[in-house]
């Protein structure tokens, strides 16, 4: 008995890595019918009332994994809002008296006078007109929900690309710091804060030109309620804003500290009968978060493939029947009809010269009540490139429908709207190139379902969703099946608890190593070595760009020295992102492995500048309950000058071990980065069929 009351003790006060939130509708103790058990009063029978504060415990630690995705979709909402200039349903998804702080304008008070702001952004006009793009990824979420559950902070990282053609065009970048408000049960932006970092020409680049603005936009015209909270420079200066959360490891509290700060939870009904309709109700919940999960790594896995010519590894990721439609292509029905419409991009598998990067960013998933079907919004930002011939950007928006057969997620409808196509040379301010239309080579089996222009014309793919404040759910509740049925008895009831307990765990680990790779990048970003050698395990390692493998603590922040001198510099340019993560953790709960791509815009004012890609395959380990970093290793896939590109770029080598700062052992896996052909291994099979993606240069 001793050791069962110790154990419910950890469960109703062990918190998540998320911070703690409020369960919706969590009853208070002593509601609800009192039933009972074997002539004993469940009201008053102490193992019933373990089971239900237990219980309360799991569904409070669900909510705030909820709370944390209902986050994430809010401002990735915000971002395809923005891209469309669609000033009032970015105002309803503040609360009443929320705040908007775009560079260095000042601060604008209450969702009047936000609109205000965004109207005299947009030139006095909503939406966007003829030959403008405003593209505005939002990246890298590092959410944390406060104790309450009612507010939240997060930080994100815009990458914006902007202008008019025949006008100008801009690259932008920079971080958010935001705050969230739950009202009602819905959450809602409180305050965003976007941090300038640079807004550029894209003639020339980060290299040659300071920032076009200095981080005013309208303030002159509209003058801001309050002045701005920080004044920082822009480029060619550099500024750290303030992260809202500590390092992650190094900082981490200890599990007693964070018990002692979270409040005890009301264990509700505690009849048996009561408990096995809430746990019931609890794994229909889990299962939902654990759907959106899988979801997202199957869209990301589909990315890498196309990314490397892994043509039938993608068709395999389609049900039997699914289709796929690429801008104004058509229809192609069935999975074979989808590999043979991917052949027609070129030849299986990576190609000498061949570049095509298909990020896969920005996700919005909902899934069906029975999780029989799901859908999702995502952004395509693309590098395409084939060596001496040609050298494209562009972007589209997916929407996407899922469905679940035999217990496995894959690909119904795969629909992707074209944005706009322009060549690197030029960039969308000069040169906006036509969509490529249905292949002569291979008709599709049906017309296009939605015919649309590519930029200059303007066009917004249709939501799946409406806004997800003012708007209605995407799916009925009243669709919502029955909950599994759990025998009424203590046994049965603890069981699924035990259950329940494991796979909750998942959900915060899978919160927990997205966010460790998103910080991994923040302190990337401005050369903040110490924070980021603090999250490896003591015997971790890192190997970036086939320099060697540097083991251990001290190794591992020497190896950070070879990137530069620690800390933020006047004129130098670092801006490192990590996307696209496709997480798998280990049966035991205690080891990972992710796959994420890397970005980097990189450069020094009047000296240089340049792009960088690449692929991670990195391991984590869960000591005392804290997720490390335990093997961090890049696989490099270019190095190319801003003012060369793509098509132009000269054949390199990986920059290779330094003689000067040696590793502690060699390269484990040597590589050739474009134009040269490579495939960075996978961790994880073919998530649909559970094949290994192998390849040879002999193909």
């Amino acid at each position: 008995m001793f050791v069962k009351k110790y154990r419910f003790f950890v469960y109703l006060l062990a918190g998540s890595a998320l911070g703690l939130g409020a369960c919706d509708d969590l009853p208070e103790a002593g509601q609800g019918a009192q039933g009972s058990q074997g002539g004993v009063d469940a009201s008053t029978d102490p193992v019933s009332s373990e089971l239900g504060g237990r219980l309360a415990r799991l569904e409070h630690r669900k909510s705030l994994v909820e709370d944390a995705n209902d986050i994430k979709r809010l401002q990735r909402a915000y971002g395809y809002y923005l891209d469309e200039a669609l000033w009032d349903e970015i105002v309803d998804l503040f609360a009443a008296d929320g705040t908007i702080e775009i560079g260095l304008d000042g601060v604008y008070v209450g969702r009047d006078r936000v609109r205000e702001f965004l109207y005299v952004l947009g030139g006095g006009r909503s939406g966007l007109t003829e030959g403008q793009i405003n593209e505005h990824m939002q990246l890298m979420p590092v959410v944390t929900v406060a104790p309450d559950g009612m507010t939240a902070r997060g930080r994100w990282r815009a990458l914006i690309m902007a202008g008019e053609l025949g006008g100008d065009a801009v690259w932008g970048e920079g971080p958010y710091e935001n705050e969230y408000v739950k009202e009602d049960g819905v959450w809602k932006l409180g305050k965003v804060h976007w941090f300038q970092s640079i807004v550029v020409p894209y003639e020339g680049g980060w290299q040659v030109n300071d920032d076009v603005n200095g981080g005013k936009w309208v303030s002159d015209e509209l003058p801001p309620d309050r002045p701005s909270t920080i004044e920082y420079d822009t480029w060619p200066g550099t500024y750290l804003p303030p992260f809202h959360f500590p390092n992650p490891v190094a900082g981490a509290e200890s599990p007693l500290e964070e018990i002692e700060a979270r409040p005890m939870l009301a264990a509700g009904d505690v009849s048996l009968e009561r408990l096995a309709e809430r746990a019931g109700a609890l794994e229909h919940e889990i299962a939902v978060l654990e759907d959106e999960n899988t979801i997202e790594n199957l869209q990301r896995t589909y990315g890498f493939y196309i990314d490397k010519g892994l043509w039938s590894q993608a068709a395999d990721l389609f049900a039997a029947d699914g289709t796929i439609e690429i801008g104004n292509s058509g229809v192609y029905v069935g999975k074979e009809r989808v590999l043979a419409y991917l052949r027609t991009r070129g030849a299986e598998f990576p190609q000498e010269g061949r570049l095509s990067d298909r990020m896969q960013l920005q996700p919005i998933v909902h899934v069906a009540p029975d999780r029989g079907t799901a859908r999702g919004r995502w952004r395509l930002f693309e590098q395409d490139a084939v060596w001496g011939e040609y050298s494209n950007w562009g972007s589209g928006i997916y929407e996407n429908e899922y469905v679940r057969e035999d217990g496995v997620w894959k690909i119904q409808r795969l629909h992707m709207y074209s944005t706009m196509y322009t060549p690197y040379e030029d960039g969308w301010g000069k040169t906006a190139l036509p969509d490529p239309g249905p292949s002569e080579v291979l008709p599709p089996d049906e017309p296009v379902t939605v015919p649309h222009d590519v930029f200059p014309a303007v066009f917004v793919p249709p939501f799946h969703y409406e806004n997800l404040v003012t708007g209605a759910p995407v799916y009925a509740e009243s669709a919502r099946p029955e909950a599994a049925m759990i025998p009424a008895d203590r046994d049965s009831i603890e069981s699924a608890l035990d259950s329940i307990e494991r796979r909750v765990v998942l959900l915060e680990d899978t919160d927990a190593l997205e966010r460790l790779n998103a910080i991994y990048g923040y302190y990337l970003a401005r050369n903040q070595w110490d924070n980021l050698a603090g999250i490896f395990a003591s015997d971790g390692s890192i190997e970036i760009a086939m320099r060697g493998v540097y083991t251990g603590s001290e190794s591992v922040r020497r190896n950070l020295n070879l990137y530069g001198e620690a800390g933020i510099h006047h004129g130098l340019l670092h801006n490192h992102m990590q996307y696209q993560p496709v997480i798998n953790i280990a049966d035991d709960g205690q080891t990972a492995k992710m796959r994420s791509r890397a970005f980097s815009i990189m450069g020094e004012h009047e000296t240089y500048s340049m792009w960088m890609g690449g692929t991670y395959e990195n391991d984590y380990v869960k000591e005392d309950g804290i997720w490390k970093m335990q093997r961090d290793q890049v696989f490099n896939t270019y190095f190319v000058p801003y003012a060369v590109g793509w098509k132009d770029a000269a054949p390199r080598p990986p920059p290779g071990v330094t003689e000067s700062n040696p590793p502690d052992s060699p390269p484990t896996h040597p590589f050739e980065m474009y134009p040269s052909a490579f495939l960075p291994p996978f961790h994880y099979p073919n998530p649909v069929t559970g094949t290994a993606v192998t390849w040879n240069e002999e193909g």
